[in-house]
C-alpha cells in the first residue's frame, strides 16, 4: 500500500480524478473555442492569425470561421495543464505522472506558439525531443525535491 491507500501505480492512475477533471476542462475549452470561432466572439480581440494547419482552412472553407481562435485554444489548454501542475505540486497525493504532464504542457505551448507563426514547422521534431528531455529532467528534479 502507498500513501493513498492504493495497491500499485496502475490503481493510482485509474483513480486519478484530477486528471479526468482536467481533461474534461480541456475538452470544454476546445468546444468553447470552436464555438467562438463559428460565432465570431473574438472578432474585436487583437489575436494572432493561424499560420499552421492549412487543412483546417480546407476543412472549414464552407463556413465563416475565425481561425484566430486556434492558437488561443492551444494556449488555454497549456494554461489548464499548468494549473494541474500547480495542484500536483501542492498536494502530495497527486504527485505522480509529472513527466507526461510536462510533455503535454510543452506540446500545447509549442502548438500555441507555432500556430501563430513564432517558429516554422520544421522545428517540431527537434522541439519534441527538447520538450521530452526537459519534461523528464523537470519531473525528476521536482519529484526529488518535493518528497
Amino acid at each position: 500500500m502507498d500513501d493513498l491507500g492504493l495497491r500499485d501505480r496502475d490503481e493510482i492512475l485509474v483513480n486519478d480524478r484530477l486528471a479526468s477533471a482536467v481533461w474534461g476542462c480541456m475538452l470544454i475549452w476546445v468546444g468553447v473555442c470552436f464555438l467562438a470561432g463559428f460565432q465570431h466572439w473574438a472578432a474585436d480581440l487583437s489575436l494572432p492569425d493561424l499560420v499552421w494547419f492549412p487543412f483546417l482552412r480546407e476543412w472549414l472553407h464552407d463556413y465563416d470561421f475565425d481561425f484566430r481562435v486556434i492558437p488561443m485554444l492551444f494556449a488555454g489548454n497549456a494554461i489548464i495543464l499548468l494549473l494541474e501542475l500547480m495542484v500536483r505540486m501542492l498536494f502530495k497525493r497527486f504527485r505522480h505522472n509529472l513527466t507526461t504532464l510536462f510533455l503535454y504542457i510543452f506540446a500545447f505551448a509549442g502548438l500555441a506558439a507555432g500556430s501563430c507563426g513564432m517558429f516554422e514547422p520544421i522545428y517540431l521534431l527537434p522541439g519534441f525531443f527538447l520538450a521530452l528531455g526537459a519534461a523528464i529532467l523537470f519531473s525528476t528534479l521536482l519529484q526529488k525535491t518535493v518528497h
